[in-house]
């Protein structure tokens, strides 16, 4: 299930060290798992972790399926590339994300939006409501926007942790959809070409903000 050569991405447990960290999966035997340095995906530094510390560890397989599970960092060495080894969780701790988690949530992002090919103008607008396999877009009180037009959102994530991850994504417009009174249109959009690296980030994004969304509900939000 977990494939040498494949990325891993690690979220620090329990430490000041906040973000995302990439990595490359070196190799899988007995108990463990050898990876290369991990960097921070906002400043691609690499970045330098005692032993001991735990990580919630995820990663998508070719189904793109996405995966979870909690790790901690034993210890280092040298291969044939420094590599530092992390304790490899057993089959029945690693939890898969079903489909119905992809949740949609109702958010205000920022987006830079063109025309693949250059059709009209370049626009910015905002993301209404956001989900892992799409997103509904505020249209301009005067567009262009079709059915069927292929899309690049440069899109941003602000994340909890205080990053912003900044995502490029390819989408198609669905419909359009007119607004009430003096609203504006909308257009539902569906990812049609997105790396396993952005899923991920829009999946913690929506869970992250489903959760602040519980503990506004409970009124246990500092």
């Amino acid at each position: 299930m977990i494939v040498v050569g494949e990325p891993l991405y690690l979220e620090p447990l329990f430490s000041n060290k906040k973000g995302t960290y990439r990595c490359k999966i070196y190799d899988v035997n007995d108990d463990k798992i050898l990876i290369d340095y991990p960097s921070n995906e906002t400043t691609n530094r690499t970045e330098y972790f005692f032993d001991g510390t735990q990580f919630k560890a995820s990663f998508v397989d070719k189904e793109k399926n996405v995966f979870t599970f909690r790790t901690e960092l034993l210890g280092r060495k040298m291969d044939k590339i420094p590599v530092l080894i992390m304790a490899l969780p057993k089959e029945d701790e690693i939890q898969k994300l079903q489909r119905r988690e992809y949740i949609r949530v109702e958010t205000l992002l920022d987006t830079a939006v063109r025309k693949r090919n250059d059709g009209y103008p370049s626009f910015n607008s905002v993301v209404l409501d956001l989900s892992a396999g799409g997103m509904l877009l505020s249209l301009p009180l005067k567009h262009s926007v079709l059915q069927g037009d292929i899309l690049e959102c440069l899109t941003v994530l602000p994340m909890q942790s205080g990053e912003k991850l900044y995502l490029d994504l390819t989408c198609k417009v669905l419909r359009i959809l007119d607004g009430h009174a003096k609203d504006r249109q909308k257009a539902p959009l569906q990812f049609i070409s997105i790396d396993p690296k952005s899923r991920q980030h829009i999946i913690r994004f929506c869970f992250e903000q489903q959760l602040l969304m519980k503990k506004r509900e409970s009124g246990h939000l500092e």
